[in-house]
């Protein structure tokens, strides 16, 4: 929006900024150069919460801000990112990783191995407050992360599709019990 010649900010612009800026010191107190190429990928990575973007999707987004950062750059600061705790790199089983922005110490995803849909669980504190518990009985202080939980979701369970469809074939009492199974996905043994 533009008023008068002068550009006023939204408060979600502003909160991307600080959280931009709070990024960009993070890194510079570790020891990390601070480049206009790491800014504009963290500041898409914010704008883009909760949509867990994988490599190519943030590259493509990246691009069309800045048409120099290549896919090389991409990884390494997704890569920097996620070992300094402020991105949390997610396996859904796709054969690539996504990215999330953590807006909590942990946060818990249930994701449909049939369909590959995605949902975040509520109550997070009271998880979160489960897995510290366990972790400090243990000894251990537990860093920010995401939790992946496959399953079936109540839409493929509906549509008849079963854990027997996504069986390990390296077990050979699946196997038998799964041929039928693998065959009528196509996977034959």
């Amino acid at each position: 929006m533009k008023r008068s010649g002068n550009s006023t900010i939204s408060e979600q612009e502003k909160q991307i900024n600080k959280l931009t800026d709070k990024y960009m010191e993070r890194l510079k107190n570790c020891g990390f150069r601070v480049t206009s190429q790491r800014k504009t990928i963290i500041e898409i990575l914010l704008k883009n919460l909760g949509k867990h973007l994988n490599v190519k999707e943030l590259l493509s987004i990246a691009q069309e801000e800045d048409p120099t950062i290549g896919i090389a750059t991409i990884y390494r600061t997704v890569d920097l990112l996620t070992g300094l705790g402020l991105l949390n790199m997610i396996n859904l089983e796709e054969g690539f990783s996504r990215f999330e922005v953590p807006d909590e110490q942990m946060h818990f995803h249930f994701y449909c191995k049939s369909c590959g849909k995605v949902v975040h669980l509520p109550d997070e504190k009271d998880k979160t407050n489960t897995v510290n518990s366990w972790a400090q009985k243990e000894g251990f202080r537990l860093l920010p992360q995401t939790f992946e939980l496959a399953g079936i979701c109540p839409d493929c369970i509906a549509k008849g599709i079963t854990e027997e469809d996504f069986c390990d074939v390296k077990w050979p009492i699946c196997r038998q019990r799964c041929k039928k199974q693998r065959h009528r996905w196509g996977h034959e043994s």
